[in-house]
C-alpha cells in the first residue's frame, strides 16, 4: 500500500515535510515557555540574594493569552498609572553600577514619604530599574538592590514596610531608548507605583 502511494505521484521529499511539520511545531511550542518574569523580593540590601529569573509555565502562557486575563491586567496597570500620576511621587535615579541614593534623591524620597504617611492604607511597589548596559542577570541584581535602598530609606522616614513591595526588572522596561548617558541616566531609576 505504502508502494502505491509513492507510485502513484507523491514524491517521497513531501511525504518527509508532511511528516516533519508536526515535529517543528511542537518544537516551537515548547520553546514558548521560555519567557521570563519580573523577580518580587523582600529584604533589605545588605541580605541581597542573586537575582534569578523563573520559567513560566504553560499555564501561565494560556492565562496571558487568554483576553479576559488580559483585559484585566490592562486594567490594573492603567488604574495604577492613574493612582500613581494623582498621587505625584517622584522617581529616584541612581549613578552607574550604584544603589547609593543621591542628595536629590533623598530630597524626593522624603516628599513621597511624606504623601505616603499621608495615604496610610496605600500600598506601594518599588521597582528597581537599569539601563542597558551589563547582563540582564546583573542588572536583575543591581535592580533589586536598588529598589531595596529606596524602601529602606522611606521605612526609615516612618513609611511602614509592609505596605512596601519590592520588584526588580533589571534592564528589561527601560523608558528610554537612545543610547546616551543621559538616556541612560533615565533608566536608573527606583520607581514607585500605588496600588489603587
Amino acid at each position: 500500500m505504502g508502494r502505491q502511494m509513492f507510485d502513484k505521484g507523491m514524491p517521497m521529499t513531501s511525504l518527509y515535510r508532511m511528516a516533519c511539520l508536526p515535529i517543528m511545531g511542537f518544537v516551537l511550542f515548547l520553546g514558548m515557555g521560555c519567557s521570563t518574569k519580573a523577580v518580587k523580593s523582600s529584604g533589605d540590601t545588605s541580605r541581597s540574594s542573586p537575582g534569578t529569573t523563573e520559567r513560566v509555565s504553560f499555564s501561565e502562557l494560556y492565562a496571558k493569552a487568554d483576553p479576559s486575563t488580559a483585559d484585566r491586567q490592562l486594567a490594573e496597570m492603567r488604574a495604577e498609572q492613574t493612582a500613581t500620576a494623582a498621587a505625584g511621587l517622584g522617581d529616584v535615579f541612581f549613578g552607574y553600577d550604584s544603589w547609593t541614593i543621591s542628595e536629590e534623591g533623598q530630597q524626593v524620597l522624603k516628599r513621597n514619604a511624606q504623601w505616603l504617611r499621608a495615604h496610610s492604607m496605600t500600598r506601594v511597589i518599588v521597582e528597581g530599574h537599569c539601563d542597558e548596559r551589563g547582563s540582564s542577570a546583573y542588572n536583575v541584581v543591581l535592580g533589586e538592590k536598588r529598589a531595596k535602598s529606596v524602601r529602606n530609606f522611606l521605612t526609615d522616614l516612618g513609611v511602614k514596610g509592609d505596605r512596601l513591595t519590592i520588584v526588580t526588572y533589571g534592564k528589561e522596561r527601560p523608558i528610554c531608548h537612545v543610547p546616551l548617558e543621559s538616556c541612560h541616566q533615565l533608566n536608573r531609576r527606583g520607581h514607585l507605583v500605588v496600588k489603587p
